[in-house]
């Protein structure tokens, strides 16, 4: 069976796309690019025998990445959480044999967080699908668009290095505007 032109997935795809950025601004576009970039690193990882990741995995094996590994502790201010939040998530991955968990050698009441092979091996598995998504962009968009997605991404980004989680906080914790009058 023949699709016309009109009929075609592409063509599909880009008429719901011309729909949408007639209906939806700029920061619901932005957001619904977050989701499919999330989404689209879970399939890759599931591919790569990771279906069990969960947020947030990589940022904490990263964390722990370091040859010495890190304390729970740190894991907990990093993400500002509780040491006890922290632990949750520590034990979490500890049961899904992402790291290992140890008593401290210089202080008795703290442990110490390492990396297990299959912790390195989900790491470069996630470099790698990112690498693929980036390839896979600059293709469909061209070296032209992909440049100018870049810019504006920057653009919006005013050279912050700001996580996410320092931006809420702040969000959370700044004074209500009240408008004069």
């Amino acid at each position: 069976m023949s699709h016309s032109r009109a009929g075609s997935p592409t063509a599909g795809r880009r008429n719901t796309s011309q729909r949408r950025e007639r209906q939806v601004g700029l920061g619901a576009a932005l957001r619904r690019a977050w989701v499919g970039y999330q989404r689209r690193l879970d399939e890759e990882l599931a591919a790569a025998g990771f279906a069990d990741r969960s947020f947030p995995d990589g940022r904490v094996l990263r964390m722990c990445s370091d040859p010495a590994g890190t304390t729970i502790s740190r894991i907990g201010r990093e993400l500002e959480i509780t040491r006890q939040g922290a632990s949750k998530i520590v034990a979490n991955l500890r049961d899904r044999r992402y790291v290992t968990v140890s008593a401290s050698a210089t202080n008795g009441r703290e442990k110490t967080v390492k990396l297990t092979p299959r912790a390195v091996d989900y790491l470069a598995a996630q470099r790698k699908a990112a690498r693929g998504i980036e390839r896979q962009l600059r293709t469909e968009l061209g070296p032209e668009g992909f440049a100018s997605l870049r810019r504006l991404l920057e653009a919006l980004g005013e050279d912050e290095e700001m996580r996410m989680s320092v931006y809420l906080r702040r969000a959370r914790t700044r004074p209500a505007e009240r408008p004069e009058g």
